[in-house]
């Protein structure tokens, strides 16, 4: 095992000083220029409900992970194929449907009627629209013929505008029955999913924090409704993990560098490092982060240093450095931190064959 200073994650900019100030990352100038997403604390991270925020933060910085997907937000692509759900869960979204959703039957029987005559005279209207090219003269009123002829196809045409609206998904039989002739006898049957489970942007509390302070283009709603300062959610971060202090410095300094950093507790590390981001590429590095106060682990770091190496990844330990200051006022004085960075690689030794 030999420890090496990182020649990739490093900076020849003496000017470089960590983090950077606030002003310096926040642009434009213009306020009225500038955009201010809005997130909502939960108690654990900080959601985001707006789609087109979600789309601007994924695609400006890949930051955040959809709540109903693995990285990339379903809001957010573009591909409109039926998701694939098993049958036990589509059970399970009926009976919330039934036992939740009668309400809203009720609260909107009113506008229903309403919105049946506005689709029909909306699709009456598109009709004449196509019959343009073939007359001259466009009929606000078509005879009954024209409506017996364009029955049919208004229908079927009607259908698969309302089916496009809804969410459609496919059934497959549960996982509990896979065997041999599992895909021989599946049957999937398209069926519209009536409970839709909304699809939010999960920001990490370090995430959320470097959007507030580091480049000014969040602004944070607590449980009570009310908008939170940034001294407000340093305290609140810090009050629910100890660690958030080490973890922000680490998440700000290679976040300053130009790396997309993601949880690495897949790997068995702190934080994950992208060039280009998860939807490019592999990560490239492992963090961890080491403490003071706690003696290492060889044994462990050994291992996270093979499970690393089998995926082509290499770890790098880091150490935060505080300021020599006495007392030390936060998260004003979080430019005065430094960090301490080792790329840990493992030796292969060669096998010479003695006979050559």
């Amino acid at each position: 095992m030999t420890t090496l200073q990182s020649e990739d994650c490093q900076t020849n900019d003496l000017n470089d000083s960590f983090p950077m100030a606030v002003e310096s990352l926040r642009f434009p100038l213009d306020n009225s220029m500038r955009i201010v997403f809005t997130g909502y604390y939960n108690g654990f991270n900080v959601e985001v409900r707006s789609v087109e925020e979600i789309a601007l933060l994924y695609h400006m910085g890949c930051f955040g992970k959809g709540t109903t997907s693995r990285s990339e937000p379903k809001a957010d692509q573009s591909d409109i194929t039926p998701r694939i759900i098993r049958k036990r869960q589509f059970l399970k979204r009926n009976y919330w449907f039934k036992k939740f959703g009668s309400s809203d039957k009720l609260a909107n029987a009113e506008s229903d009627d309403f919105m049946k005559d506005v689709d029909s005279l909306t699709a009456k209207i598109i009709g004449d629209c196509e019959k343009k090219n073939q007359k001259d003269v466009i009929d606000l009123v078509s005879s009954e013929e024209d409506d017996e002829e364009d029955k049919h196809s208004n229908h079927s045409t009607e259908r698969f505008q309302n089916h496009d609206k809804e969410d459609l998904v496919v059934i497959v039989p549960n996982s509990e029955s896979e065997g041999e002739n599992y895909f021989e006898n599946m049957r999937p049957k398209c069926c519209l999913n009536k409970v839709k489970i909304q699809e939010k942007l999960m920001l990490t509390p370090e995430e959320a924090f470097f959007l507030l302070y580091g480049m000014g283009c969040l602004q944070i709603v607590s449980l009570d409704n009310v908008l939170l300062n940034i001294e407000k959610c340093w305290d609140l971060f810090t009050a629910v993990d100890r660690r958030f202090l080490s973890k922000y410095v680490v998440y700000h300094y290679y976040r300053s560098k130009g790396y997309v950093v993601k949880p690495g507790i897949k790997f068995g590390g702190d934080y994950l490092l992208y060039k280009e981001g998860p939807a490019a590429y592999h990560a490239d590095y492992v963090v961890i982060i080491r403490s003071e106060n706690k003696d290492e682990n060889w044994i462990q770091t050994l291992g996270l240093v093979r499970v690393a190496n089998t995926t082509v990844k290499e770890v790098i330990a880091v150490e935060v450095v505080k300021p020599n200051k006495t007392e030390v006022e936060l998260p004003k004085d979080l430019k005065l931190y430094s960090v301490r960075e080792l790329l840990l690689s493992r030796n292969l030794p060669i096998t010479i064959n003695e006979d050559d």
